[in-house]
C-alpha cells in the first residue's frame, strides 16, 4: 500500500490544544511541509506555535502498511489503516511528550483532520485537534478557528462554539470500512448514530456496520469534558471530549463481550466527522471501521 501520495505538499492548519481534563489552552498555528526524498522515504518540516511550540524535521520510511519515523524531531512507528488514515505511536524528544495521533485525509485529498494525545508517562498533557487544509495558489492560507481566548474558553467545554458537536440532536450517517484482525480488506457497510440530548446527558443508539452490525443503545451522563455509562446499560463505558468535537475512548458491548476503542475528529462547520473504530475481544484485536460520517439535524 503506497502511503504518502496524499499527503505530499504544504499543508496550513489550526489546532485547539487541550489539557489533560479537557479544559482549553489555546489555538495554535500547525504549518508543515511534506516532501519526497526518494520512492520509500519523506522529509517533514514541522513548525507548531500554541500553547506548545516546537519547530523541527524529521523523516519516515514507508513499508507499505507501516511507518517508520526516523527522528530527529519525531521517532515511532505509524500503522497505515488505509491509504488516508495513519495511526501513529511516537515520541518527541525536543518536548519530551509521547504521541498517540491518528490522521485522516477527507475524500477531497485536500483537507486533514488529525487528533493528537500527547502523554509524559502515564499522565495526559495535552490533547491537540487538528485541521488542516493543502496549500495551493487558489486556496486561502488562513486557517479556520473560532475566536477566543483560553482566559474566557478554559471553562467552556464548547470551546466557544456554543454546542458539543458530538452531542447534538440527529443522526450521523455513512459508510465505514471494515478490515480484520490481519488489516485484510472485509467489505463496507452504512453506519448509523442517533443521538438525543437528555437534561443530564444524552441517548445513543449504534446500528449496521460489519465487525458488530446489531444495533445497540445506551443512556450516557456528560459534563461536556467527559462522557460516561449508566448503570444497567447494553453499551458501558467512557470517553474524554474536546472542545465537543473530538473523543476518545472505549465503549463494551456486553452482548457480545466486544469492546471499542474509538477515535472521532468533526470539521470546524459539524457537518462531518472522521471515525476510527477498533475492536478487541479482551485483549486481542478482531477488526477495525474507519471512514467519515455526515451529520444531519432532526426533520
Amino acid at each position: 500500500m503506497q502511503s504518502f501520495q496524499q499527503g505530499i505538499g504544504q499543508w496550513s492548519g489550526s489546532a485547539e490544544v487541550f489539557d489533560g481534563s479537557g479544559r482549553f489552552l489555546g489555538n495554535g498555528v500547525d504549518m508543515r511541509h511534506v516532501q519526497r526524498l526518494d520512492e520509500n522515504r519523506v522529509q517533514i518540516d514541522v513548525a507548531f506555535i500554541g500553547p506548545f511550540k516546537h519547530v523541527g524535521t524529521y523523516y519516515i520510511s514507508d513499508h507499505g502498511d507501516y511507518r517508520r519515523y526516523l527522528g530527529p524531531a519525531n521517532v515511532g512507528y505509524a500503522e497505515v489503516i488505509d491509504r488516508n488514515i495513519v495511526d501513529a505511536n511516537a515520541y518527541w524528544p525536543a518536548l519530551g511528550l509521547s504521541q498517540r495521533f491518528v490522521l485522516f485525509i477527507l475524500p477531497d485529498g485536500n483537507t486533514q483532520l488529525s487528533l493528537a494525545l500527547m502523554s509524559r508517562g502515564e499522565q495526559m498533557l495535552y490533547t491537540v485537534v487538528g485541521q488542516h487544509e493543502r496549500m495551493t495558489a487558489e486556496h486561502p492560507l488562513i486557517p479556520a478557528l473560532v475566536s477566543g481566548t483560553s482566559h474566557d474558553l478554559a471553562a467552556d467545554p464548547t470551546a466557544g462554539r456554543g454546542a458539543i458537536l458530538l452531542h447534538r440532536a440527529g443522526t450521523w450517517r455513512g459508510t465505514l470500512t471494515a478490515r480484520d484482525q490481519s488489516r485484510q480488506l472485509i467489505g463496507a457497510s452504512e453506519v448509523v448514530e442517533q443521538v438525543q440530548p437528555r437534561s443530564d446527558g444524552l441517548h445513543m443508539v449504534w446500528s449496521g456496520g460489519i465487525v458488530h452490525p446489531e444495533p445497540v443503545s445506551c443512556d450516557l451522563y456528560t459534563d461536556g469534558y467527559l462522557a460516561w455509562s449508566l448503570q444497567d446499560q447494553a453499551l458501558a463505558g467512557s470517553y474524554s471530549l474536546s472542545g465537543g468535537r473530538a473523543r476518545s475512548g472505549c465503549l463494551h458491548i456486553l452482548s457480545s463481550g466486544l469492546r471499542c476503542w474509538l477515535r472521532e475528529v468533526v470539521l470546524h462547520d459539524g457537518s462531518a466527522k472522521a471515525v476510527l473504530r477498533y475492536w478487541y475481544r479482551g485483549s486481542e484485536r478482531i477488526g477495525i471501521e474507519y471512514g467519515f460520517l455526515s451529520f444531519m439535524p432532526p426533520s
